[in-house]
């Protein structure tokens, strides 16, 4: 029985909300489903373009696109940042 390792560093986990400006990671895990049929489904690859704490919402892109997500649906989706 044979176990693949890799070389390259793993990843931790965090949520949407987690990533600073500027940041980006691969969507491990989405519990919201109208964010997934929006197009943010596990594989994606998302760069936060503004987080403000005293804001309701986040401001995310994925692929060429740009999304409004709100803190309680960021809180939703696991982010794998390397």
């Amino acid at each position: 029985m044979s176990v693949y390792k890799s070389n390259e560093p793993v990843a931790k986990a965090r949520c949407l909300i987690d990533l600073k400006d500027g940041e980006s990671g691969v969507i491990c895990a989405n519990r919201d489903r109208k964010s997934t049929e929006m197009g943010l489904f596990p594989g994606s690859r998302v760069v936060m373009f503004r987080n403000r704490k005293t804001e309701q919402s986040l401001v995310i892109g994925a692929g060429d696109a740009r999304y409004l997500i709100s803190r309680t649906i960021a809180q939703k989706v696991e982010i794998a940042v390397s």
